[in-house]
């Protein structure tokens, strides 16, 4: 068939094809006359001596989907263009495979088109981890939306270059301030002193702040960042993840407070028990007997929402996450 045949080296080359599952056929763009090689057959599926090469006898077997029309491949070819596409095909038992396929045309002095030789490679292992690998993304990036949260890749220098699930991802990346312009005035000094602390000491880090949103508020959220060293310790990047913590956080009298938060918030408040006892207007008898217990009281003290209202008052959030313990932050 091939001029590569010639010498005895038949053998030899359908050892090659079925090493490298790959196979090639020769086209006479005259005659229309047209060889496969045995590996060729074997990338369709098909039998030699029972099926006639040509051009009809490949779109027979080609997925639905990949086929193209005659005309068009002929006037592709005409074009003296090179082809490279890849294109499934059905295999007796509907087996599919993806293959591969590069057509060189060679054309004659006059430039008129009169041979193609195709080259083509089975495919279908590459195409499977590919669509794995799709599969897996979109499960990940669906994960990601449901958590509500946002990650992102920087680069070395804390410059964000890829983000998910965040409506400022153009201006981040684009922008020259990047995150920054968007973490609330009040928390900025603050998230540079943690980020620089990290990036010397080449660790991760975790640090709480406001993040502007859309209607122009402000959302508390939790950002953690990850190094990822090369081999000699020097970090080439950075991976991390935002949470938004307003979603774990409750208006009053949503939850019965507990009586750790209670002394969580004093000790933020820097507030003394009489201190609290003044602005709920309670007693410290009360304050001392709800503090005693770590968790909340086993029915509705009706001294709570007086005691949760002066906190939240002085400053005080409450949160309540649906996974772990309940805390307190200043608002």
């Amino acid at each position: 068939m091939f001029d590569l045949f010639k010498g005895g080296t038949a053998a030899n080359f359908g050892v090659i094809e079925r090493e490298l599952r790959c196979g090639l056929w020769s086209w006479n763009l005259r005659t229309s006359e047209m060889q496969w090689s045995r590996g060729y057959y074997d990338l369709l599926g098909l039998e030699p001596g029972k099926v006639t090469p040509s051009f009809a006898a490949i779109l027979q077997v080609t997925h639905p989907d990949d086929r193209r029309a005659q005309a068009e491949v002929d006037r592709v070819i005409q074009k003296a263009s090179t082809i490279r596409r890849k294109f499934r095909v059905i295999r007796r038992g509907g087996n599919i495979a993806w293959i591969y396929c590069q057509i060189i045309i060679f054309v004659d002095p006059e430039g008129v088109a009169e041979k193609a030789i195709g080259v083509c490679t089975d495919i279908t292992a590459r195409e499977d981890q590919l669509n794995q690998l799709r599969i897996a993304d979109e499960r990940y990036r669906a994960l990601i939306k449901a958590a509500g949260a946002v990650v992102w890749i920087a680069k070395w220098d804390g410059r964000i270059h890829e983000i998910i699930n965040c409506d400022k991802a153009g201006q981040i990346i684009t922008s020259e301030s990047g995150w920054l312009q968007f973490i609330h005035p009040d928390d900025q000094e603050k998230t540079l002193r943690v980020c620089a602390a990290a990036s010397r000491e080449k660790r991760g880090y975790d640090v709480v702040h406001r993040f502007l949103q859309s209607d122009g508020t402000f959302k508390w959220k939790r950002s953690t960042g990850q190094p990822v060293l090369d081999d000699g310790g020097n970090i080439k990047e950075w991976l991390g993840i935002s949470v938004d913590l307003d979603r774990h956080s409750a208006r009053p009298g949503a939850h019965r407070i507990t009586g750790a938060q209670i002394r969580a918030a004093r000790g933020l408040l820097r507030w003394s028990v009489m201190d609290l006892a003044h602005a709920a207007g309670i007693s410290r008898a009360t304050i001392r007997r709800l503090e005693e217990l770590d968790g909340a009281p086993p029915h509705n003290d009706a001294a709570l929402p007086s005691i949760e209202a002066a906190l939240v008052r002085a400053g005080v959030e409450f949160m309540f996450p649906e996974a772990g313990k309940p805390g307190v932050r200043p608002r």
